[in-house]
């Protein structure tokens, strides 16, 4: 990290530029093999970044900005997994892909966007100093324990690691 105190937000920050990265490589990679490892990346990515926003930062949005706010973001998180996952089921190269890949890259860069130019500063100026730290330690534990459990897949039965999001009616 450079200088000064590290933000709470670098770790979210930093996986944006990533997936950013990950989007890119693809959309240009030629190699069948590595288009694969590339799409394998971006979906476990995806999958964490979604999973720790989800689980860090949704609750504190809806304290602040109120359910329905909340929910607007989840469902963004939704409709990227779901592109994700149409994607990894089409021939790579091939013209639906092509088309999925673009409205996916469109998706995040919107979410990028909504995420590190309204969510973020809004959230910043609603909490204070000691909420803003412990929200940042929050990120980097439950980042930890993410990246752990997604490195050792459950055993089967044992519950997916995408366990679905759940909205008290």
């Amino acid at each position: 990290m450079l200088g000064g105190m590290a933000g709470p937000f670098d770790i979210l920050h930093h996986q944006h530029r990533e997936l950013e990265e990950l989007l890119e490589r693809l959309a240009s990679e030629s190699d069948t093999e590595e288009m694969t490892h590339g799409q394998e990346a971006l979906a476990r990515l995806l999958r964490l970044h979604s999973r720790l926003e989800e689980r860090c930062v949704q609750p504190l949005l809806t304290r602040v900005e109120g359910r329905a706010r909340a929910r607007e973001e989840a469902e963004d998180h939704l409709t990227l997994r779901e592109l994700m996952e149409e994607l990894q089921e089409l021939t790579p190269r091939g013209v639906e892909w092509q088309a999925r890949l673009f409205t996916l890259e469109d998706q995040v860069v919107a979410h990028v966007q909504a995420t590190e130019h309204g969510v973020l500063p809004r959230l910043s100026a609603s909490l204070d100093a000691d909420e803003l730290e412990e929200l940042g330690h929050d990120l980097a534990l439950t980042y930890e324990e993410l990246l752990d459990r997604s490195q050792h897949p459950p055993a089967p039965g044992r519950g997916a690691l995408l366990e679905p999001l759940h909205w008290d009616a």
